[in-house]
């Protein structure tokens, strides 16, 4: 037996500003199954981009662990 439902959206992160999630999807559902998933991406943008165009590759290494703190670590 299927009963009709509408489907709805989930917003998936980020949890907080400060953590690690750089990214937030929202998940259009029906039910148990995906209809269609929208990713939203430079959730927190710190400017390192801007900060890498004027200086070296050797200049831009200290600011790797900055953008993403936890690559570090694995």
């Amino acid at each position: 037996m299927t009963t009709a439902s509408e489907p709805y959206v989930l917003n998936i992160g980020p949890q907080h500003p400060s953590t690690h999630g750089v990214f937030r999807l929202r998940v259009v559902m029906d039910g148990e199954r995906i209809q269609d998933i929208d990713m939203v991406v430079g959730y927190l943008h710190r400017s390192m981009e801007k900060l890498a165009e004027e200086r070296t590759y050797t200049q831009n290494i200290p600011f790797t662990d900055r953008t993403d703190y936890l690559a570090a670590m694995s």
